[in-house]
């Protein structure tokens, strides 16, 4: 599943890919709810991602259907 993170002061969102939605929102709200100031993600390449959680704008979690190939 791909989600993009809006980050204030931030020109393009972060995008990610993990491999569960419900999962990863458990782990946003927790970090909002426990006020920390940072989150690591890791994409399904093995990338890892820090975030300062203070500076999240948005998440948007798209699934397969919504991805396009070529001009749409």
């Amino acid at each position: 599943m791909r989600v993009r993170i809006g980050l204030a002061d931030a020109s393009h969102d972060v995008e990610v890919e993990v491999g569960d939605g419900d999962s990863f929102i458990k782990d946003i709200e927790a970090a909002l709810e426990a006020d920390k100031s940072m989150i690591w993600l890791d994409d399904s390449e093995g990338n890892k991602y820090g975030i300062a959680v203070s500076r999240i704008t948005y998440v948007r979690l798209e699934g397969e259907s919504e991805r396009t190939v070529g001009f749409g």
